[in-house]
């Protein structure tokens, strides 16, 4: 089969701007998918990748009638990413399409730019992205929500954090008024902090500077998302995650130590022209995100693929760290709606001015 993949190699500085930008841009409570009829092709897949293709089409997916071309764009990176790689490793959409495109986005304007003008039919994004575009008027619907939190406050190794110790000091925020800083700001408010008073934002343009601030002792505490804060408390010697902001959520809000931080969305001419297409495309990120968590050392062999200046045993300790949970849209609707309303609090236009309503969320 004609198989496309538009993707360069990158540094890894440019995957770490890429990657982080967005999925703050943004856990603890077990929420993972109980094992599904799913379980034997993922055990197949470990030794025969053409086998678990096979089975991961349904004999009525094989007689539908394919697409001459489906397009795919994530990220750079290993984070929402991740069940994409694997998908297109796996040739899971094979039946569906007669050629697979995968084109990663490299800045929030060219994901947007790509769905507005119709030329992604799947697209991995923030949950907020999603609700946004469809408040526009865009033709889409939120597929599933696969990431579930990755904030983290980063600080020095040994000195215990909480929002006290916080309280006169300087903190490192990326991108003003993207969701890390919304979510830290809210877990402010909630914990008895202004923002504008009790403690100094200093705001930087690009994740990574805060690894370079950090190593340098211009910067203590920083907020910083996975996979980059793993990576900042391995490069930076004395720095640790000093404070989970999913299960800081947890605390103030009542509900499980999760964020639905990002998941697919897809294109409403795919849902109403090729139903089963959609319906395998949720099928196989069930499968691959399982996949994923159970097998992380295999999967880094495939990943890697998609990488450049990362090693496979890297990417092995990072996926377990960037909480990969396979919920479909309408049983996340509830998590989802409560995060937005709180964040719209702080800033209505991150979702568009308001809740989108029932026909945002994919029904099979």
């Amino acid at each position: 089969m004609p198989y496309s993949l538009k993707i360069k190699r990158f540094p890894i500085i440019v995957i770490i701007i890429s990657l982080c930008a967005m999925l703050i841009s943004g856990c603890g409570a077990d929420a993972e998918k109980p094992a599904s009829s799913l379980e034997h092709q993922q055990a197949q897949q470990t030794s025969s990748p053409e086998a678990s293709a096979a089975e991961s089409a349904s004999p009525a997916a094989t007689e539908a009638a394919k697409l001459a071309k489906l397009t795919i764009q994530a990220p750079l990176g290993i984070s929402i990413s991740s069940p994409v790689y694997h998908i297109l490793e796996q040739h899971l959409l094979e039946p569906y399409a007669d050629t697979i495109e995968y084109t990663p986005w490299k800045s929030p304007d060219e994901l947007r730019a790509r769905i507005t003008s119709g030329q992604a039919d799947i697209s991995a994004v923030p949950s907020y992205v999603g609700a946004n575009l469809y408040n526009r008027g865009m033709d889409v619907k939120l597929l599933n929500v696969l990431i579930w939190g990755i904030l983290y406050v980063v600080g020095p190794e040994g000195e215990p954090v909480d929002w006290e110790t916080l309280r006169g000091q300087t903190v490192y925020v990326p991108l003003k008024g993207d969701m890390p800083d919304l979510v830290f700001r809210y877990l402010l408010k909630k914990n008895g902090l202004d923002s504008s008073k009790d403690l100094k934002l200093e705001y930087v343009s690009a994740p990574q500077e805060l690894v370079a601030m950090l190593a340098s002792g211009k910067a203590k505490y920083a907020v910083i998302p996975e996979h980059l804060a793993t990576m900042a408390t391995k490069k930076v010697k004395g720095t640790f995650k000093a404070m989970n902001l999913q299960e800081e959520w947890a605390k103030v809000t009542g509900l499980p130590a999760r964020i639905p931080q990002a998941g697919i969305l897809v294109s409403g001419k795919l849902v109403k022209e090729h139903p089963d297409t959609v319906a395998a495309l949720q099928q196989a990120f069930e499968q691959s995100v399982s996949y994923l968590n159970k097998q992380p050392q295999e999967a880094a062999k495939g990943i890697i693929k998609y990488q450049d200046g990362l090693t496979p045993e890297l990417i092995a300790n990072l996926l377990p760290s960037i909480n990969l949970q396979f919920v479909p849209a309408q049983d996340a609707k509830e998590e989802l709606e409560f995060f937005y309303t709180e964040l719209s609090v702080l800033s209505p236009e991150i979702i568009g001015g308001k809740l989108p309503d029932e026909d945002f969320y994919y029904k099979p």
